[in-house]
């Protein structure tokens, strides 16, 4: 269930694997055209997704993202949905643009809450899902997990992800 951003009191992504394996990847029509010529693409209702093999993400090995940087744009954002319209309570306003965003509290990590006080770190998440949108960032930081090189303490991670 995607609920507003406001009710989010925490989230962080720990490379679990999951959502790579529960949904259907969205592709924008310029994610498509690179992969229109692979068996990597589906085509449902003129929309177009990303072909899973099995139940798997083709690009997904063990726990993690082998296109990191370049992966498409609906699962950089993941847990996060931004639209044009929306509850008021999902309103974000960056750079005088309104936003209203989603979190899928699919996501074991997503922790709610019941006031809608802003919480300081899910809106600096935002901010980078916003710039991922708007095309002003392509690197993502807060919104993916880190990895043993990226991260100066690896026992940060789970031992599973050290296996991978």
């Amino acid at each position: 269930m995607h609920v507003p951003w406001r009710l989010v009191a925490s989230w962080h992504c720990d490379a679990c694997g999951a959502c790579c394996r529960e949904y259907r990847v969205r592709l924008r029509a310029y994610e498509y055209l690179k992969l229109k010529g692979t068996a990597l693409v589906e085509e449902r209702a003129n929309r177009f997704y990303l072909k899973k093999i099995g139940k798997l993400c083709p690009f997904q090995k063990g726990y993690l993202c082998s296109l990191r940087d370049s992966k498409p744009v609906a699962c950089k954002l993941y847990p996060f949905s931004i639209l044009k319209k929306g509850d008021e309570r999902a309103l974000f306003e960056y750079e005088g643009e309104e936003f209203f965003v989603y979190v899928d509290d699919f996501c074991k990590n997503v922790k709610l809450k019941k006031d809608l006080k802003p919480s300081a770190e899910i809106l600096k998440k935002i901010e980078e899902a916003i710039e991922i949108v708007l095309g002003k960032r392509v690197k993502l930081n807060l919104l993916t997990a880190k990895l043993v090189s990226e991260t100066p303490e690896p026992r940060l991670l789970h031992r599973r992800r050290l296996m991978v």
